[in-house]
């Protein structure tokens, strides 16, 4: 397999700083290019630029023009949420493999879009997503093996602890919005969107079905910059799957001190015959001293969340002490494209395509629509 030509869409404080790192790192692929589309704000451009200096690749001001390139194979794609889906349309008619940042868009409409191109110009896509973990994998096998017997509900958390939390001052309930429009802030994000995404894809995995019944709640209990952005950081959803099939899912941010790692990491798989729990930081080493515990810098003025692992290290966010998992977390994402160029080499369809991913977005979308009208909402 020859070295894969990849198209960097989005720099600095994105996902891309994981993902770029991965596709770097793997003999199959190389960085040719950051762009991104004209007109961008000069933050965003900046750091955008930042990256392709890292990697010591041209920027380009423009997407069509980057996407002419002839050395272009892959496109990493992580344009801001609002504008995702016309990025990733672009960049589908112009027959690249898409390796696309979560969920896939604002809504699922838009996110049936970005399937209708990657249809219609038949190229293989795959969106960033927790199934390829060692621990999410454990599951799967516990399922498939039949051990727990007739499955009967998969509950899921995905909770990472970043910044300082307990600074939320509410006078009441959340009052959610049934089509939110608004993502993109420098400190803080629409958090059961963002990483809401992760459980309940493990989730429609795990069960193999799409559900049919969401009910869901979102809240902001953590973080004052949420409340101040309207945009919650915890939720929590119910998922009804034709045949009885149950599953949970929760996704937020919590604060840095909450846990002694990167924050609750977990899938519990409940059968017939009993009930199994796959953890993120087990098997572990847990230590414990005297010592000072490890404290939180001052915020980074471009990321007072410590959401980007370029500000993390600027900041100087320390490493926590008290969890040493035996499996190294700091895999997950060269893991997950890994996966993405063995599907490539072996011509094999990613298990989170974008068609599979699609499931995600409409469960994140009726949820929304749910945690504002207080009732059941069909997917």
């Amino acid at each position: 397999m020859k070295s894969l030509g990849v198209l960097c869409i989005g720099g600095l404080q994105t996902h891309q700083e994981n993902h770029a790192t991965g596709f770097d790192a793997d003999k199959r692929s190389h960085i040719v290019a950051v762009a991104d589309e004209v007109g961008i704000d000069e933050r965003r451009r900046s750091l955008n630029v930042r990256l392709a200096e890292r990697y010591g690749v041209p920027y380009m001001d423009g997407i069509e023009e980057a996407l002419a390139l002839p050395a272009i194979d892959i496109v990493s794609m992580c344009a801001d949420v609002e504008r995702r889906h016309r990025v990733a349309i672009m960049c589908a008619s112009a027959g690249k493999s898409l390796y696309l940042d979560k969920p896939l868009a604002m809504n699922a409409d838009l996110a049936q879009s970005i399937v209708s191109a990657v249809s219609t110009a038949s190229v293989v896509s795959q969106m960033y997503s927790f199934v390829h973990t060692p621990w999410a994998k454990a599951a799967k096998r516990c399922v498939n093996s039949g051990r727990l017997g007739k499955l009967l509900a998969v509950h899921a958390d995905i909770l990472f602890a970043k910044g300082s939390g307990g600074t939320a001052m509410s006078d009441g309930p959340r009052v959610e919005d049934p089509e939110p429009t608004g993502f993109t802030f420098i400190e803080s994000k629409r958090e059961f969107f963002d990483l809401g995404v992760y459980p309940i894809g493990l989730c429609r995995w795990l069960v193999d079905a799409e559900p049919i019944k969401v009910s869901a709640v979102t809240g902001n209990y953590f973080f004052e910059q949420h409340i101040r952005n309207d945009t919650e950081d915890f939720g929590a959803v119910s998922m009804e799957f034709d045949g009885g099939v149950v599953a949970t899912a929760t996704g937020g941010r919590i604060g840095w001190n909450s846990h002694p790692a990167g924050g609750p990491h977990r899938i519990t798989v409940v059968g017939e015959l009993g009930m199994e729990r796959f953890d993120a930081w087990e098997p572990r080493i847990e230590i414990y001293s005297t010592g000072e515990l490890p404290k939180l810098p001052p915020p980074h003025p471009q990321d007072p969340m410590g959401m980007w692992r370029s500000t993390q290290q600027e900041a100087g966010v320390p490493r926590k002490k008290s969890y040493v998992p035996l499996a190294d977390e700091t895999s997950w994402y060269p893991d997950d494209i890994t996966a993405f160029l063995n599907c490539l080499q072996q011509g094999q369809e990613p298990i989170m395509s974008a068609e599979r991913a699609l499931g995600s977005s409409k469960v994140i979308t009726a949820a929304y629509r749910s945690a504002a009208s207080g009732n059941p909402e069909p997917v």
